[in-house]
């Protein structure tokens, strides 16, 4: 075997870096935003013409969801277009302010007042997507409609934050200045994924129409005092039901925060860049000491089984060394 000098190093050392940690601040949450199913090549910028239209963020339950603008002069179908566009226009009115999980899968239906006749008058007819007359006029004036709000023009993307927990790893962004490295901790991760709200809402048409028609059948149900037994009631469970249950609930009741977007050619973005992922001073910078020497550090990223029979290993090897050891001594007298 040649000598170890003469042996290759396969894994040369090409570079070096003063690593820099910035100093954590309350008011600043830096989540990475990761779009799954959207192809790396075609990001979400001014420049591509996918400037995110709006950003809103569910603090408390962690959603957080972007629209983008579709491009409906291109390989667009301007009927289905239409169609849910509609029942998204539709089902808002009806005061629906979010779809799906973030909505806690909870249903907005018009209330009573809101029908013409009042309480206990008769239901007004619901016209779907797929019944309203005005369909056929929306789409031969397809650019008025959607100026009006008529088409669908936007594709969301949705997901929930996953933060830190204690439990997991702890994420950290990296951001490169000359020969020095600046890290930054992240608050949390978002999977982003497609959204398919407006399958949701024409559901939710569909649904509000059938209950219109039955009302109209049978009879609006007229109110009627109830009589009513007081009862107490534990705040809450602590069963996994009865966590999610209350967890849906709040997601639901909780509005959205719509939050400034700023596209990463603007100065906004580059100041933002520069004030908070970069160390100021790095001059004044205190260096990091472990408390930890090199075998302490290998035990500990060790795992706990491998760790303790290396110990074991360890100590019997030494054993049989001392005893060679007393063995040649022997010997040697």
């Amino acid at each position: 075997m040649p000598p170890t000098s003469d042996v290759e190093d396969d894994d040369p050392v090409v570079a070096e870096y003063d690593v820099y940690i910035t100093p954590e601040m309350e008011e600043q949450q830096l989540y990475v935003l990761q779009y799954l199913n959207r192809p790396p090549d075609n990001p979400l910028t001014k420049a591509t013409g996918n400037e995110p239209a709006e950003l809103r963020l569910k603090k408390e339950s962690g959603f957080i969801e972007v629209d983008v603008p579709i491009n409906i002069r291109q390989n667009y179908n301007r009927v289905n277009g239409v169609r849910w566009g509609e029942a998204m226009r539709k089902t808002k009115g009806f005061g629906q302010k979010a779809f799906g999980i973030a909505s806690g899968f909870e249903r907005t239906m018009p209330r009573s007042g809101n029908r013409p006749g009042g309480e206990g008058g008769p239901a007004a007819p619901v016209i779907t997507a797929e019944d309203d007359d005005n369909l056929e006029e929306y789409v031969t004036n397809f650019e008025d409609a959607n100026e009006k709000g008529h088409v669908l023009n936007a594709q969301t993307y949705g997901g929930q934050i996953l933060g830190d927990d204690g439990k997991g790893p702890s994420y950290m962004l990296g951001t490169f200045r000359e020969d020095q490295l600046h890290l930054t901790r992240l608050n949390g991760l978002v999977q982003l994924r497609t959204q398919f709200h407006h399958i949701d809402a024409s559901a939710q048409l569909e649904a509000v129409a059938r209950r219109r028609e039955k009302e109209s059948q049978e009879g609006a149900k007229l109110a009627e005092p109830k009589a009513f037994i007081p009862t107490v009631k534990k705040a809450g469970g602590d069963t996994a039901a009865e966590l999610t249950q209350q967890f849906m609930k709040t997601a639901n009741q909780e509005p959205w925060q719509k939050l400034q977007y700023a596209d990463e050619d603007t100065v906004e973005a580059y100041d933002s860049y520069t004030e908070r992922l970069f160390l100021a001073r790095t001059i004044d910078a205190p260096k990091l000491k472990s408390n930890l020497n090199n075998e302490q550090f290998l035990d500990i990223m060790s795992a706990p089984s491998a760790g303790k029979g290396a110990k074991r290993k360890n100590a019997t090897r030494e054993k049989e060394l001392i005893e060679i050891s007393d063995e040649s001594d022997e010997e040697d007298e």
